[in-house]
């Protein structure tokens, strides 16, 4: 068609439609079934007008399905907390066990949020019960992440990763889920022509 569209223009549509991405991954995902045996939580970090920021992850191992997340200035035990509060909105599942790294900050949130699961934190790599499921997880957002070199508001921050976990739970398959979205895995149902339409909206 001969049709050009300006980088600019596609960062704006994505702003735009945001908090529509939002609100029907937060509807489908409270549909899902997330009652497994462990969620992992972990922070890499992203830059946001030039500053370090954490953002923190909460992911069932075995759906693959982001949860929730958090983007905080700081690693401490209220971010942890708010980001466990998201989940609970979200969903009234809870884990067995929520594996961890060893930082303190998670220690009493998750007495909090979820006191039934057992906390295992994990000393190393080395350990059989590790964090790798996110780390997987990192290694892909990072690819992501790489193209845009940063973020210059906290806003837009939200908005591009709120679209890009949409994308990753209800859209891209994955090779270890059998070319499935997590979110089919965790049992929610929609139809490709669904599908279609959330990016013709």
């Amino acid at each position: 068609m001969s049709i050009r569209v300006s980088h600019v223009s596609i960062y704006r549509w994505m702003r735009h439609f945001a908090s529509f991405f939002r609100t029907v991954s937060h509807f489908l995902l409270q549909k899902a079934n997330l009652q497994s045996d462990e969620w992992h939580v972990d922070e890499t970090y992203i830059k946001v007008k030039g500053q370090k920021h954490s953002l923190w992850i909460l992911l069932d191992s075995e759906t693959r399905v982001v949860i929730a997340f958090c983007l905080s200035s700081v690693r401490d035990s209220n971010t942890a907390l708010t980001l466990f509060e998201k989940s609970r909105n979200i969903t009234d599942a809870s884990p067995l066990t929520i594996i961890t790294d060893g930082l303190d900050a998670y220690n009493m949130p998750i007495l909090l949020a979820y006191p039934k699961s057992k906390h295992h934190r994990y000393p190393s790599f080395a350990d059989d019960c590790s964090n790798n499921v996110l780390e997987s997880f990192n290694k892909t957002f990072k690819a992501w992440y790489k193209t845009k070199k940063g973020f210059h508001s906290f806003d837009s921050a939200m908005d591009m990763i709120s679209n890009f976990l949409f994308y990753y739970n209800f859209i891209h398959s994955h090779s270890s889920l059998s070319d499935q979205a997590p979110a089919c895995v965790a049992g929610v149902l929609y139809s490709q022509e669904q599908a279609n339409h959330w990016f013709l909206f």
